[in-house]
C-alpha cells in the first residue's frame, strides 16, 4: 500500500501534516496567487498555450517552454513528459493533463500537474520560471512496507546508488535530464531508482533540487520499501522503476520548470489540440 504526503511546505514537520491514500487520478495544484476572468486576454491566452503543449513536447523530445501575451496577461507554459516515454505516449499524457488541469483550475493564474504514475509534468503561470529552481510546492508518498532486516546495510547501498543517479541525471544535456540505476540488496531483492529534471535547470541547480528530494524522502520515510518526491522527479522502488508503468500501486504528482518562446499562431496546432479547446468552450457555455 501506498501513502502520500500533500502539499507538504516542510518535511521537518510532515508529521503534524494529514496522509492519505494515493487515488490514481492525478491531482492539479491550483495556485491562490491570483483568479482572471472567464473570456478575458489572460484566460484566453492561457487556454491557447496550453492547447499547444501536446503536439510541441511530443515533438521537441518530450520538453517544451513557451510565452504568450504581453505585459499582465502574458502566460508561460511548460510541459515535459518522463524520460523514458514514447512520443506517442508523451502526447497523450499532456493531452489528458492539459485537459485535467483546464477542468480543475478553470480561472486560476497559476497552476501544476504531475501526471499519474509521474509520466508527465505541466505548468502555467503569469509570471516567468522557466530556468528557475524552486524546491516547493513539493508532494511525497511512501509504500506502507517497512524494511525490517538488515536497516544499516540497506541504507548504505541505497545511499551510494542514490548519489550516482543524482550525478548521471543532474549531468545530462539541455533537452534531458533523466537517468536510471539500480543496486542489488539481496540475492533476490534490487533497489531501483529514477530521477529527472526539467532539462532548463542548469547541472548545479538540478543537483541541489534531486539532493534535496532524497534528502526529502530520508526525512520522512526512512525505512519504508519504496516511495518518490515529486518537485525534481524522484522514487526508488524493489520494483523495476523505467519503464516507469510498474505493476505498483498508481502514485500522483506536482511542481518545475525553457526553450524557444513562440508566437503560438500555427493554424495547424491549434486544429492538433481540438479536443482540448472545444473542451474548454464546452464550459464556457455552462458559465
Amino acid at each position: 500500500m501506498w501513502v502520500t504526503l500533500k502539499a507538504l511546505s516542510s518535511f521537518l514537520s510532515y508529521l503534524l501534516i494529514g496522509i492519505c491514500l494515493v487515488d490514481a487520478a492525478p491531482t492539479p495544484k491550483c495556485n491562490d496567487t491570483g483568479n482572471f476572468i472567464t473570456n478575458s486576454t489572460y484566460g484566453k491566452n492561457r487556454d491557447l498555450i496550453l492547447a499547444s503543449l501536446p503536439s510541441n513536447v511530443s515533438a521537441k523530445s518530450g520538453f517544451f517552454t513557451a510565452s504568450i501575451g504581453q505585459n499582465s496577461d502574458k502566460v508561460y507554459a511548460l510541459g515535459v513528459c518522463r524520460g523514458d516515454s514514447t512520443p506517442d505516449d508523451c502526447y497523450r499524457c499532456v493531452n489528458s493533463s492539459t485537459h485535467d488541469l483546464i477542468v480543475s483550475c478553470h480561472n486560476q493564474k497559476e497552476a501544476l500537474l504531475w501526471a499519474s504514475e509521474l509520466k508527465c509534468f505541466l505548468r502555467y503561470a503569469n509570471r516567468p520560471f522557466f530556468g528557475i529552481l524552486e524546491l516547493e510546492p513539493t508532494d511525497a508518498g511512501y509504500n506502507t512496507a517497512s524494511i525490517t532486516s538488515n536497516l544499516t546495510q540497506f541504507d548504505i547501498i541505497w545511499e551510494s546508488l542514490m548519489d550516482g543517479v543524482v550525478g548521471k541525471a543532474s549531468s545530462g544535456s539541455s533537452t534531458l535530464k533523466y537517468a536510471t540505476g539500480e543496486a542489488d540488496f539481496t540475492t533476490f531483492r534490487t533497489i531501483h531508482a529514477l530521477m529527472q529534471c526539467t532539462p532548463d535547470l542548469s547541472h548545479k541547480d538540478c543537483d541541489s533540487c534531486l539532493r534535496q528530494s532524497v534528502s526529502n524522502y530520508e526525512s520522512c520515510c526512512h525505512g519504508k520499501q519504496g516511495g518518490y518526491v515529486q518537485n525534481c522527479w524522484f522514487r526508488w522502488d524493489f520494483l523495476l522503476v523505467s519503464p516507469f508503468v510498474t505493476p505498483a500501486p498508481p502514485l500522483p504528482r506536482h511542481q518545475l520548470p525553457h526553450l524557444p518562446s513562440n508566437s503560438l499562431q500555427d493554424e495547424r496546432t491549434r486544429k492538433a489540440e481540438t479536443k482540448t479547446v472545444q473542451a474548454v468552450e464546452n464550459r464556457r457555455k455552462f458559465l
